[in-house]
C-alpha cells in the first residue's frame, strides 16, 4: 500500500485523519517506509493544513515519524509552531502531550517554546491524576533527554507520585525511566527516590536489563546510598548479565562502586568474561566507569577484576581525559599561592584520579579539589555520586587528605574574605 499511495501525484484526497492513521499504522508495525513517511510530511508542510489535524492526528503523526527514526525538520517545525500558537492545549489528552514532547526529544529537534509550552501547561493542571503512569515517565524523560530543566515539571510530577497510594499500576519500566529522568536533570527530590525504591524492590524480579541497569545507574549518580535497594537487586542483576548491552554493563559496575556494596555473586567470572566479549564495543565514559569500578574491586584481593587487556585500555582512557580549570579553580589556587602553600596543579594521582591541586601543610600532603556546581545535585548541596566515588577512592588509594571548597562557600566569602576562607579550611585540617 505504501508504494500506492508514494505513486500518486498528490495526496489531496486523504483528509488529515486519515494521513496521520496511514504513518502511525505503519509506525506501529514497525515498517520504516521512508518514501512515503518523505511524501506525507511534504505535503503537509506544503499546503500547510495543519488547522485539519485534531491534537491526537498531531501526537499520532509525530510520534510516527519519531518511532521509525525519521526526522522531518520542516513536518516538526511546523507542527510545534501550530500547537505553540493555539490558544490552549486543553483538547491534547495526557497521552498525545506526553507522546508529543517524547517525539521531539527522541528525533533531538530543539524547539524550546514547544516544550515550555507543554510544561507549562501539565504544571498549571488541577492535578495530574488523567496521566497514566507511562504519560508520566515518557514526560519527564523527554525533557531529560532534551536537557530542559523545568524544574516546576519535574517537581509537580514527583509530588503526584509521592502523593499516590500505589505505584502499582507503574511497570518497571515507566519506574526506571521516571528515576533516570531525575537524575540525568539532576533535579532532587529524595520522597520521589524513596518510595520508586520501595516498589523496585517489591517487583525485582519483573525488571528486564534496561531497567535495572537505569534503575541502579540513576540512585549512584544522584550520590543515594541505598543499600538495600543494591543488595535486593543483586540476584536480578546477576540473571540478566547476558542481556547487558556495553553501556549497562559499565553504569551497573560503576553505580555498585559509587554506592560501595559488595556483590560477588555479580561480579564474578561470568561478569568479567562478557565485559572482555565487548571490549571493542566499550566508549571511553565506559572504559572510565569499569576503571573505576576495577579500583573498589582490587581493594580486595577477593574480588573479581578487570582482565589486562581491558584494565590496561579503562586506565588509558581514564587518565587521558582532559583537565578543564575553571575560574573558580584559578580564583583558590591564587589564594593558596598568596597564605605560601606553593601549590601543584592538575596532578595525576596512582589511583589514576587528577587533583586541582595538591599542597604541603606541616609535611603532609593536601589533595584540594575545588567543587563547582556540577560536582552537587541541581542547586543542591548533596554531592553527585561521581563527587563522592572520587573523594572515597582518592582518600582510600592514594591515602592523602583531601579538602574540597565548594562553590557556594567561595561565593559566599566574597573576595574580601577569599584568603580568609582558604586559609580557614587549613587550620580545620590542622586541628584533626
Amino acid at each position: 500500500m505504501g508504494d500506492q499511495v508514494v505513486a500518486l501525484k498528490h495526496l489531496g484526497e486523504f483528509i488529515p485523519q486519515e494521513l496521520s492513521i496511514l504513518v502511525w499504522a505503519y509506525a506501529t508495525a514497525g515498517v520504516r517506509h521512508s518514501k512515503l513517511f518523505e511524501k506525507m510530511a511534504n505535503h503537509v508542510v506544503r499546503l500547510d493544513v495543519m488547522y485539519g489535524f485534531k491534537p491526537q492526528h498531531l501526537s499520532n503523526t509525530v510520534w510516527a515519524y519519531a518511532t521509525v527514526c525519521i526526522n522531518h525538520p520542516k513536518l516538526f517545525e511546523a507542527v510545534a509552531n501550530h500547537i505553540v500558537k493555539s490558544d490552549s492545549l486543553d483538547r491534547f489528552d495526557p497521552q498525545a502531550l506526553s507522546n508529543t514532547a517524547w517525539a521531539y526529544a527522541t528525533t533531538g529537534f530543539n524547539h524550546p517554546k514547544l516544550f515550555e509550552t507543554v510544561a507549562n501547561h501539565i504544571v498549571e493542571s488541577d492535578n495530574l491524576d488523567r496521566f497514566y503512569p507511562q504519560a508520566l515517565s515518557n514526560a519527564v524523560w523527554a525533557y531529560a533527554t532534551a536537557g530542559i530543566n523545568h524544574r516546576k515539571l519535574f517537581e509537580k510530577v514527583a509530588n503526584h507520585i509521592v502523593e499516590s497510594s500505589s505505584l502499582d499500576r507503574f511497570n518497571p519500566q515507566n519506574l526506571a525511566n521516571t528515576v533516570w529522568a531525575y537524575a540525568t536533570a539532576q533535579v532532587s527530590h529524595p520522597k520521589l527516590f524513596q518510595k520508586v525504591s520501595k516498589y523496585a524492590i517489591h517487583r525485582k524480579e519483573e525488571f528486564d536489563s534496561q531497567a535495572v541497569a537505569n534503575l541502579l545507574w540513576s540512585y549512584a549518580t544522584m550520590g543515594i546510598t541505598d543499600k538495600h535497594l543494591f543488595l535486593s537487586f543483586v540476584p536480578t542483576a546477576a540473571n540478566l548479565v547476558d542481556c547487558y548491552n556495553n553501556q549497562e554493563l559499565a553504569n551497573i559496575a560503576w553505580a555498585y562502586a559509587v554506592v560501595g556494596v559488595d556483590a560477588p555473586s555479580l561480579f564474578n567470572e561470568t561478569f568479567i568474561k562478557k565485559c572482555v566479549e565487548k571490549k571493542g564495543v566499550f566508549k571511553r565514559e565506559n572504559l572510565c566507569q569499569l576503571y573505576q569500578w576495577h579500583l573498589r574491586q582490587s581493594k580486595k584481593k577477593s574480588n573479581a577484576g578487570l582482565s589486562l587487556e581491558i584494565l590496561d585500555r579503562s586506565h588509558e582512557a581514564f587518565i587521558s581525559v582532559d583537565p578543564t580549570v575553571s575560574k573558580l579553580q584559578d580564583d583558590v589556587v591564587a589564594q593558596l599561592s598568596s597564605i605560601g602553600l606553593d601549590p601543584k596543579e592538575e596532578v595525576l594521582m596512582d589511583s589514576g584520579y587528577r587533583l586541582d591541586a595538591i599542597v604541603k601543610v606541616n609535611g603532609k600532603t593536601v589533595g584540594i579539589e575545588v567543587d563547582g556546581p556540577s560536582h552537587f545535585i541541581g542547586k543542591s548541596r548533596s554531592p553527585t555520586g561521581s563527587t563522592i566515588l572520587k573523594r572515597r577512592q582518592v582518600s582510600s588509594i592514594d591515602g592523602i587528605q583531601l579538602v574540597s571548597v565548594p562553590y557556594w562557600k567561595w561565593d559566599k566569602l566574597g573576595k574580601s574574605g577569599e584568603e580568609a576562607g582558604v586559609s580557614a579550611a587549613f587550620v580545620t585540617f590542622e586541628e584533626r
